[in-house]
């Protein structure tokens, strides 16, 4: 095994990359021999991002596309199928939010939720999956969350949209683990990413954002996660590293979910 190339020869689809920890996964499948397709809602940025792709693999190209609407996704998917012949690993890594208690949960939101965290994901799989059964390899993994496992009030939408990604990557890893294709899912939890980043800048300078910075450093034991933290984890499970891994969700949270609040 290649340390220094871990996914040497393999394509990539990363369903969105042009920043956060989408962006921070490309870039290192990218630095480990992947060719790397993406997508992203904005033109300009799908652009650039591609052009700073293509200096580590030349080959990878970026395609726009909102995972939020059905027709886009599986164009999208029929295209990287037509210009790459399918994809050795896809990293499924959208997830939008929206807080509030059930009771006032909106239908727009509902359907928005529904379709970006959890159909697209099924959406793409759909997709690739007859050419990974036919070379008899493939790995499949969506970036989840913490909310999964253990959630808090007002996140009945995203929680419930991650769930859901759990628990149908257990069942697909058993249907596909003949064909040699693995499905796992990752969790994290607290990380510093470019959303988190915006949600600290929204506070006042001083007083209010230490606070919230506090109460951020105390949800967990470790100190607040980084996108590498997350991109490290997606490396593993994409090489072979972690070839007898498959039907799990691992949890990269800090320790958030041993402790007892």
């Amino acid at each position: 095994m290649d340390y220094n190339k871990l996914l040497n020869g393999n394509t990539a689809f990363v369903t969105t990359a042009t920043r956060g920890i989408g962006k921070d996964i490309a870039l290192l499948f990218a630095r480990h021999g992947t060719t790397v397709a993406f997508a992203g809602r904005n033109q300009q940025e799908v652009e650039k991002f591609e052009a700073e792709l293509r200096e580590l693999a030349p080959s990878s190209k970026g395609y726009l596309c909102d995972l939020s609407q059905k027709e886009q996704t599986e164009s999208v998917c029929d295209q990287i199928l037509s210009d790459f012949g399918g994809v050795d690993i896809l990293v499924n890594v959208v997830g939008v939010n929206k807080q509030g208690y059930a009771h006032h949960i909106k239908d727009e939101d509902l359907e928005r939720l529904l379709e970006t965290n959890y159909k697209s994901g099924i959406r793409t799989a759909r997709k690739f999956l007859p050419g990974m059964m036919e070379r008899k390899f493939g790995n499949i993994i969506n970036i989840s969350s913490i909310h999964g496992t253990q959630t808090m009030p007002g996140f009945a939408l995203y929680a419930g949209t991650k769930g859901a990604m759990d628990a149908s990557a257990r069942a697909m890893a058993l249907a596909y683990a003949p064909y040699g294709i693995r499905v796992n899912n990752l969790a994290p939890g607290l990380i510093m990413s470019d959303v988190m980043k915006d949600e600290v800048l929204s506070y006042p300078e001083g007083h209010e954002r230490d606070n919230f910075m506090q109460l951020l450093e105390n949800m967990q034991p470790l100190p607040i996660g980084e996108m590498q933290d997350v991109s490290n984890a997606a490396l593993f499970l994409a090489s072979s590293m972690s070839a007898y891994i498959t039907g799990q969700t691992i949890l990269v949270d800090g320790g958030a979910t041993a402790q007892a609040h």
